[in-house]
C-alpha cells in the first residue's frame, strides 16, 4: 500500500519538533515500546473520516490520557490518512516507499512532495487500510466484542458489530471496550469513583506484551442501576434532615472526586449494551390509558376488592383482573395495533404495576380458580368493608395461595393472540411480590422475558422447569445494609449467581443499586461490575484484583480484611435490630480488621495508596460506631443499664461523623440518602440518637477546621472522639 502524505502544516511542526532517529525495526514477538524514558515511540492511529465525537475517538483520547500518566509521554493522536507513505512489510508498517515504488509528483497532493516521517509504532483503533494489510480483523466477535491484537510494531483494537442482524438489541462499544482492556492489560483500574479509586501505574518505559485478546461479553446488556441525588425526593429529604444545603453536598461531592476524571466508573467497567427493556407497565393497559382511560366503561377489568368493588382508590397503580377474555383481547389487539404503527417495537410489558398503597389483587372466583391450590402462601393488602356503617373502607390482610398461576396464564393467553400475527415478538414479564414462586402446572409461552427479582437463585430452577428460557436478573442484593452503613462483603454470592444465571441463559442484568456507600461497600459494586463483563470470575480472583491493583504491596493484609468481612456478613452482620442479640463487630472482631488495615498501610509508602488504606478505615471506624449506637439502643430498649454520659456522647459524636463524612469523606457513605432511608436513625430512638443535631449545635461550626474531624488514621472510638475534641475513653 502507497499513500501520499497528508498532514496538514499545523501538525507538521508539531512532529518536526519531536523527530527522532528511530532505532531498530522490532521483530513480531517483541513488545510494542510507546513511550521510553520521556521520548515517544508511537502514534495513535484512527480511521480516516473518524467523527470528533464517535467512540473510536473517545477511545483514542483515552488512550492518550492514560498513555501520558502513565509515562510522562504524550503520544500523538492521527487519522490513518495523516502517516503518509507507509506500507507493509513482513507484518512490519514501514514509512516511506518500497525498493520498486514508482510514483510521481502528479500522486501527491501539493506542489512538491513531502517528507516521509520517521519510523513509529503504531496503535491502530478500527479497521482500517492498514489493519487490513496486516491480515487484523475482528471476525468471530458479536456485538460489543473486543479483539487485542499486536503484530510487528502494531497494536491494533478492533470492535465487533453493532448489531446482529435479525436480533434485536445492539452494542457499538467494541473498540471502548478494547482501550479498556489493553490500559487493564496494563495494570490500571478504577476501584471507585475519583482520582483516589483511579489505578494508573507509572512506567516510564512503556511497553505492550506480545498479546492476541478477543472477546465478546456474555451478557448483552449489562445494567447496575446508580443511585439518586441531588434532585431526587429521597436525596433531597436526607439533606434536609441533615441540614445541608444542595450547593454544599455539591461542592463536598466534587472536591470528593477531585479532577475531573477522564471517563466515568460505569464507563470504565463497561457496562452498558443495549436491549429491548421494560418497566411495569399495568399487565400491558397502561399503554392504552390504565384505570383513567378505562375504568368507567370496563369496571370489570379492574381487581375485585374484599368490600365487592372493583374501586381502585384512585391509585395510579392499578390491578387488574387476569381472567377477563375481554381485557386479554383488548391488551393484544392495542399490541399487535403498536407492533404495526412501530415495526421496530422487539418487546412489550405485561409487567403488572409494583407496589401501590391501595389496590389488592383480584378476589373474583374465576381469577382464584386459576390460581393452583397448592401452591405456597402469600399475603397481600384488599380493600375490605368498613367497619362502621358509612366509614371508610378498610385496608384488609388476606392469606392466599401463590399468584403465579393466574400471571402466566394471563401472560400466555396475550402472548398467544399476538404471536399469531407478530412471531418474534417478545414480552417483558416479572418473577416478583406474590407471584415470585414459579409455576407448579402451567409452562411458560417461550417469548417470554423474565424479569427475575429474588438475589438468590433457588426459585429459579422451578422457572426453569416450567419453560423460562430468557432471563433478566433484576435482584435487589446490593441494597444490603442500605439502612445502617456498616461493612458488607457478599463477593462470594455475586460470583456464584451470576455464574448460575449465565448458565441459565441470561440475556441482561438491572442490578439494584449502587448507592455510592464506597468505603464500606465499594468492593460489592466492583464485583457486580465485574461480573457483568465476565460472569464467571471467580470470588477470590475478583478480591484478589482488588487488592493486588488497589493496594500494591499492602495486598495481602487487604485481601484478609475482605475474606473476614465476608465470613462476618455471610454470619449474618445484617440482622435485624430486633435481633441484635448476637453481635458481629465485637471489639476483639474490630481489633482484629484494624490490624489488618495497619498491616497494609505500614506495608507501603504511596501516598495513593496509604489514601486508599485510611479511605476503608474510615468505613470501618463508622462501622464500629453504629455497631455501638446500636448496642446501645438494643440494651436501653431492654431495660438494661448503659452508660447515659457514655450514649450522649456517642451519639453526639455520632451527627459530627455525619456531617464530617458528608464534607470530607463524601465517598465513604452517602451520608444523605442513609438519614432518609434509615429513618432519621429510627432504631437509636431509645438512646435519643433519632438526630442529626449533637446536644450543643455550636459543635457543627467547628466540623471542618484544620484540627477538627476525622482523617483516616483513627484507632476506634476513642481516637474518633479525640478527633472531635471529645476527650476521655469511649469505654
Amino acid at each position: 500500500m502507497i499513500r501520499p502524505y497528508l498532514i496538514s502544516c499545523s501538525v507538521m511542526g508539531l512532529l518536526f519538533s519531536s523527530w527522532t532517529i528511530p532505532g531498530p525495526v522490532q521483530a513480531a514477538d517483541t513488545p510494542v515500546v510507546l513511550a521510553d524514558q520521556g521520548r515517544a515511540e508511537a502514534w495513535i492511529v484512527i480511521p480516516t473520516g473518524t467523527r470528533p465525537d464517535s467512540r473510536t475517538a473517545e477511545a483514542a483520547r483515552l488512550l492518550a490520557h492514560f498513555f501520558e500518566r502513565m509515562s510522562g509521554v504524550r503520544l500523538d493522536i492521527f487519522q490513518e490518512a495523516q502517516l503518509g507513505a507507509v506500507y507493509v512489510d513482513g507484518g512490519m508498517v514501514v514509512h516511506g516507499l518500497p525498493d520498486d515504488a514508482i510514483i510521481g509528483f502528479e500522486d501527491i497532493p501539493g506542489e512538491a512532495p513531502l517528507p516521509t516521517p520517521p519510523q513509529m509504532n503504531l496503535v491502530l483503533l478500527g479497521p482500517c487500510d492498514l489493519t487490513a494489510e496486516l491480515g487484523l480483523n475482528a471476525e468471530g466477535l458479536g456485538p460489543g466484542g473486543l479483539r487485542v491484537r499486536t503484530t510487528g510494531n502494531v497494536v491494533a483494537l478492533l470492535g465487533g458489530p453493532d448489531r446482529v442482524d435479525g436480533e434485536a438489541g445492539r452494542d457499538d462499544g467494541g473498540i471502548w471496550h478494547a482501550a479498556i482492556e489493553l490500559l487493564e492489560q496494563l495494570g490500571c483500574r478504577y476501584l471507585w469513583p475519583g482520582e483516589t479509586g483511579l489505578v494508573i501505574p507509572r512506567k516510564p518505559s512503556l511497553a505492550i506484551p506480545p498479546m492476541d485478546i478477543a472477546k465478546t461479553p456474555l451478557i448483552r446488556r449489562r445494567g447496575i442501576r446508580w443511585g439518586e441525588d441531588i434532585g431526587h425526593e429521597r436525596f433531597d429529604t436526607g439533606l434536609q434532615r441533615l441540614h445541608v444545603d444542595p450547593d454544599t453536598w455539591q461542592a463536598a461531592h466534587a472536591r470528593a472526586l477531585g479532577d475531573a476524571p477522564p471517563v466515568a466508573w460505569t464507563q470504565w467497567h463497561r457496562l452498558g449494551g443495549e436491549l429491548p427493556d421494560f418497566r411495569h407497565a399495568g399487565g400491558g393497559l397502561s399503554p392504552s390509558g390504565g384505570w383513567e382511560a378505562h375504568h368507567e366503561r370496563h369496571p370489570e377489568w379492574f381487581a375485585l376488592q374484599a368490600d365487592g368493588t372493583r374501586d381502585q382508590g384512585g391509585d395510579d397503580r392499578f390491578r387488574l383482573c387476569k381472567s377477563n377474555p375481554e381485557l386479554i383481547a383488548f391488551v393484544a389487539n392495542d399490541i399487535i395495533a403498536r407492533v404495526h404503527a412501530d415495526p421496530s417495537i422487539r418487546l412489550v410489558s405485561l409487567d403488572p404495576n409494583d407496589g401501590g398503597s391501595n389496590t389488592g389483587f383480584c378476589l373474583c372466583d374465576a381469577c382464584a380458580a386459576l390460581d393452583h391450590p397448592d401452591g405456597p402462601e402469600v399475603q397481600f393488602l384488599t380493600f375490605g368493608p368498613p367497619a362502621t356503617p358509612g366509614g371508610r373502607r378498610q385496608r384488609t390482610n388476606l392469606d392466599h395461595v401463590s399468584l403465579t398461576e393466574r400471571m402466566v396464564a394471563y401472560w400466555n393467553a396475550i402472548a398467544e393472540k399476538v404471536t399469531a400475527v407478530h412471531p418474534d415478538l417478545l414480552f417483558g414479564v416479572s418473577a416478583y411480590s406474590r407471584y415470585i414462586n414459579p409455576p407448579i402446572e402451567r409452562r411458560l409461552h417461550p417469548n417470554l422475558v423474565v424479569r427475575y427479582v429474588p438475589p438468590t437463585t433457588d426459585l429459579w430452577e422451578g422457572w426453569l422447569r416450567m419453560g423460562a428460557r430468557r432471563v433478566l436478573w433484576r435482584p435487589n442484593i446490593l441494597l444490603q445494609g442500605w439502612h445502617d452503613g456498616k461493612l458488607r462483603s457478599y463477593v462470594g454470592d455475586l460470583a456464584e449467581r451470576m455464574a448460575f444465571f449465565a448458565d441459565s441463559g441470561m440475556m441482561q442484568t438491572d442490578l439494584n443499586t449502587i448507592r455510592h456507600w464506597w468505603g464500606v461497600h465499594g468492593l460489592n459494586y466492583y464485583a457486580a461490575a465485574r461480573l457483568c463483563w465476565d460472569p464467571y470470575l471467580s470470588a477470590e480472583a475478583i478480591i484478589e484484583d482488588y487488592a493486588r491493583h488497589g493496594f500494591g504491596a499492602g495486598a495481602e493484609a487487604i485481601q484478609r480484611f475482605f475474606h473476614r468481612i465476608e465470613a462476618l456478613t455471610a454470619e449474618g452482620v445484617h440482622r435485624s435490630f430486633e435481633d441484635l442479640t448476637d453481635r458481629r463487630y465485637t471489639a476483639e472482631v474490630l481489633a482484629e480488621l484494624r490490624a489488618l488495615l495497619n498491616e497494609a498501610e505500614e506495608a507501603v509508602d504511596d501516598d495513593v495508596v496509604i489514601a486508599r488504606v485510611r479511605f476503608l478505615r474510615t468505613g470501618l471506624n463508622y462501622t464500629e460506631l453504629a455497631e455501638e449506637l446500636s448496642e446501645l439502643a438494643w440494651r436501653a430498649s431492654n431495660r438494661e443499664a448503659i452508660d447515659h454520659n457514655l450514649t450522649q456522647r456517642l451519639v453526639d459524636l455520632h451527627t459530627l461523623v455525619l456531617q464530617d463524612l458528608l464534607l470530607h469523606h463524601n465517598l465513604v457513605i452517602n451520608v444523605p440518602y442513609l438519614a432518609w432511608r434509615s429513618a432519621t436513625f429510627a432504631q437509636y430512638a431509645p438512646i435519643r440518637g433519632r438526630t442529626t443535631v449533637p446536644s450543643d449545635p455550636a459543635l457543627l461550626e467547628r466540623v471542618g477546621s484544620s484540627t477538627y474531624g476525622l482523617r483516616g488514621t483513627e484507632q476506634g472510638l476513642d481516637d474518633m472522639l479525640q478527633a472531635f475534641g471529645g476527650g476521655g475513653p469511649a469505654s
